[in-house]
């Protein structure tokens, strides 16, 4: 059996995935190394912080502690951009919403090692080897998060297994 890995993430409604859909529908044209391969739509979700294999439970219970209640909270994507040397192709926004750091900063307090940059996002395209990018801006998609979750990954299934309501969905 797959060792699961987590993650706290929000999966967007259907009108996003649209949208998104739609900025992205000229990707296709452009000249990505051999073996590349997009994400399943259906799989496209905003990681708001990568746990690896920790146990979550503890910063579950410090996350349940630090949520303040029903808020909107609205990411605007408007660049396409790349990690990893051009591996990682995402969609995202230039930083994150005042209400989303103040968030993950409750969440993450004590824990140093893991509060690096936060660059909202959803990735859309992995490539196998690097490919040189240029950030470029695309229409802006403003997306307001209806919920967050926890979330399992275990041989390429997710599985939610905490929600917290953003009151905004």
């Amino acid at each position: 059996m797959a060792e699961s890995h987590f993650f706290f993430a929000a999966w967007p409604p259907a009108d996003v995935l649209s949208s998104l859909r739609q900025r992205l529908a000229n990707l296709g044209r452009l000249d990505w190394p051999p073996g590349s391969r997009c994400e399943l739509p259906m799989r496209w979700h905003l990681t708001l912080h990568y746990l690896g294999t920790a146990d979550p439970k503890p910063l579950q219970s410090r996350l349940d502690g630090c949520w303040p209640g029903p808020l909107p909270i609205t990411v605007t994507f408007d660049r396409i951009g790349a990690f990893h040397g051009g591996r990682v192709l995402w969609i995202g926004a230039p930083e994150a919403p005042t209400a989303l750091q103040q968030w993950r900063q409750g969440w993450l307090a004590g824990d140093s090692a893991k509060a690096g940059p936060f660059v909202p996002h959803v990735t859309v395209l992995r490539a196998p080897r690097p490919r040189p990018w240029v950030e470029r801006a695309v229409a802006p998609l403003h997306w307001t998060l209806g919920e967050l979750t926890l979330v399992a990954s275990s041989g390429g299934h997710y599985t939610v297994l905490h929600r917290w309501q953003t009151g905004s969905g």
